[in-house]
């Protein structure tokens, strides 16, 4: 069952929105589009199926900073990080995932882990990748 919406605290210097009052970020915004500069042409097309696959989810939040794409739907649930031929996307789960497709895991807490894949091209968007994501924009909201 989803939790009631936490009221909001708003950075007065960013104008960004956060789950805790004066939680920690950088208030160094960008805009997607600086993200790909000078990057290939199929980075960009990666990326922008992904968005398209992930608003079919529910409301999606892009949050722009210096190094990432930050994704959130009530909360935060994942990111996505542009590199020069591919994009790693991490995002959090309620469980260990083992699969040959996740190249990090780390445990965040006793029922918390953060998984990070590579994605090179925009066939990489699948309906696995999809399915991770879908269960971390679900438990972000619990």
């Amino acid at each position: 069952m989803p939790r009631k919406s936490a009221a909001r605290w708003k950075c007065s210097r960013c104008k960004r929105t956060f789950a805790k009052k004066n939680q920690w970020h950088s208030c160094q915004a960008r805009t997607v589009n600086q993200h790909f500069q000078d990057k290939p042409a199929n980075v960009r097309k990666t990326y922008d199926r992904l968005i398209a696959r992930l608003r079919r989810i529910g409301p999606l939040r892009i949050d722009a900073v210096k190094t990432s794409i930050n994704l959130a739907g009530e909360f935060h649930f994942g990111g996505v990080r542009i590199r020069k031929e591919y994009l790693r996307v991490g995002f959090l789960s309620d469980r260990m995932i083992e699969d040959s497709r996740i190249v990090h895991t780390e445990r965040l807490g006793p029922a918390k882990f953060g998984h990070s894949v590579i994605l090179r091209d925009p066939a990489d968007v699948d309906g696995q990748l999809i399915a991770w994501l879908k269960r971390a924009y679900d438990q972000q909201s619990r």
